[in-house]
């Protein structure tokens, strides 16, 4: 297979960090702990993950990149996310033990995956 083989995942751009980090922390409960990728992008901060959604139709699997976009850089190394008290998200240099908290590792990238679709 050539890199000309790989189709592009399908995009679900996802409207606010909080929205993106309740979407991975429910994710990861059912299949794997999940990660966060970082890249620089046309001046945009693109925070994400792929995920391939199994059992789509009589495909193996639908695979998706699940992103937001912010201004800004990330300020650590986790993004820390909260239900309890009140929903909250904020990035962590190092995880703490905190109850009722789940920490996303983010993974920076270099560059843009090639085979993303972002235009």
């Amino acid at each position: 297979m050539s890199k000309a083989d790989i189709r592009p995942p399908v995009n679900l751009k996802i409207a606010t960090m909080t929205d993106l980090a309740r979407m991975l922390v429910s994710w990861s409960q059912r299949d794997r702990p999940a990660s966060m990728l970082y890249f620089e992008y046309k001046g945009k901060h693109v925070y994400g993950t792929l995920i391939s959604n199994h059992g789509y139709y009589e495909m193996y699997g639908l695979p998706l990149w699940i992103y937001t976009e912010r201004e800004v850089e990330p300020e650590g190394n986790f993004l820390a996310y909260s239900a309890r008290p009140k929903e909250s998200v904020s990035f962590v240099d190092s995880i703490e033990s905190e109850p009722m908290t789940v920490h996303l590792p983010i993974i920076r990238l270099s560059e843009k995956l090639e085979i993303l679709d972002l235009e």
